[in-house]
Formats: C-alpha cells, sequence, structure tokens
C-alpha cells in the first residue's frame, strides 16, 4: 500500500517527534481502529522503502497487510465475522 492509499483509506497520521522518542529522529506512522478492539497501524515512516507501507495489528500479530486488495479482504471478513 502507499502513503496515498492510507490517507485515501481514513488512517490517521500520528507524527512522534524526537524529543517524545528519544531516539534521534522524528517520524509518523497510521493507524485506524476497526470494531472498537482491533486497530491497523503502518510502518514507521523511517522504516518505508519505495512507498510501500505494510498494515500490522497488534490484537492478531500474524497479521501483516501490504497489499490494498488483502487490506479490502480483511475489511469484509471483519465486517461479516467480528463487527457485526
Amino acid at each position: 500500500m502507499t502513503e496515498k492509499d492510507l490517507i485515501d483509506l481514513g488512517f490517521e497520521r500520528t507524527d512522534i517527534p524526537d524529543s517524545e522518542s528519544q531516539n534521534g529522529y522524528d517520524y509518523y506512522f497510521y493507524s485506524k481502529q476497526y470494531c472498537d478492539d482491533i486497530t491497523l497501524f503502518s510502518t514507521d515512516s523511517v522504516d518505508v522503502k519505495d512507498d510501500v507501507w505494510k498494515l500490522s495489528c497488534y490484537e492478531i500479530p500474524a497479521i501483516q497487510i501490504v497489499e490494498k486488495l488483502h487490506y479490502e479482504q480483511f475489511i469484509a471478513m471483519l465486517d461479516n465475522i467480528i463487527c457485526e
């Protein structure tokens, strides 16, 4: 997924200044919550290569979404199974 995809899909950008993280640089990531219990979050901006952003999920650690189609399929599953 590209950064534009994340923005178009309604993901919220969170900026983390070095003064907060104390890791020597500023960075940002995107996140979006579903069904009150599941949050998808992106790769940190410093780890993005060639505008490929990966999505992960704290609640389901095995999930890693790279393609927009896979994101759409995952959301459809949530809507049908978990979010009802």
